[in-house]
């Protein structure tokens, strides 16, 4: 599979809703994105869907983080997240893209503080890339709110992604030696922020089994939709399965 941007993002609005002390689910989930890359037409794959909830510790999808300072309204973390953003030319269907460089996925070491109110939550996180793939800086701010029912939470949410220029250079820019072999235009991307909105919903079906569902909408920045690797200027992503707690 090609870039999976999407499935980051898609990923972390499960984990929004808040979990009980020493919670563990595990589950299997399909993911439909729709991503903006030429010549990319596989559009579904099979996700595991993971979270732990500890005193000190989390796994939250693709990122675990080790709680350093909290209290009733605050959460300070030091994080480890999986950036599950790769390129394979071999997995294209386009000619000009199967001449370009892979791109491959990497692990970003940072931050995350949550600040929760009885009108929602607040969350600022940030993490470079540990693995040298890129060598960029990601950052998050984003606001979510979980509506609870008697069996079913949504969760609506707000937000926005920063990705430095290392970052966004290296998974959409095309430098002269590609170029010259795949005949796209030399391209070098800069920094840029990539706001998006989403909502996710987990119901009840038994005291264990649940059945969970995200939908996000990203709308993507110049300095990415402006790639001649790019043919789209917005994204969507539908996510669906079901998980159990032990």
């Amino acid at each position: 599979m090609i870039i999976k941007k999407n499935l980051l993002i898609a990923a972390a609005l499960f984990s929004t809703s808040s979990a009980m002390a020493d919670e563990f689910s595990l589950g299997a989930g399909a993911v439909f994105n729709e991503l903006p890359y030429k010549g990319y037409n596989e559009n579904i794959s099979a996700v595991p869907l993971i979270s732990y909830e500890g005193d000190h510790f989390y796994v939250r999808q693709t990122a675990a983080g080790w709680i350093v300072w909290e209290d009733s309204k605050n959460e300070i973390s030091l994080t480890a997240a999986w950036m599950p953003l790769h390129f394979d030319p071999d997995d294209n269907d386009d000619h000009a893209m199967k001449q370009l460089d892979e791109r491959k996925a990497s692990v970003f070491l940072g931050g995350a503080y949550y600040r929760h109110e009885h009108w929602g939550s607040l969350k600022f996180a940030v993490g470079a890339d540990a693995m040298d793939e890129s060598g960029g800086v990601v950052g998050e701010l984003s606001y979510f709110h979980p509506l609870r029912m008697e069996r079913l939470t949504l969760t609506p949410s707000v937000g926005v992604f920063y990705y430095d220029e290392s970052f966004n250079d290296y998974y959409y820019g095309v430098s002269g030696s590609e170029s010259r072999r795949s005949g796209l235009n030399e391209y070098a991307a800069g920094d840029s922020w990539s706001p998006y909105i989403g909502l996710s919903a987990k119901y009840q079906l038994t005291q264990s089994l649940f059945v969970n569902a995200s939908a996000v909408y990203t709308v993507l920045p110049d300095d990415v939709k402006n790639s001649p690797m790019v043919d789209r200027d917005d994204s969507f992503v539908l996510m669906t399965g079901m998980s159990w707690r032990f």
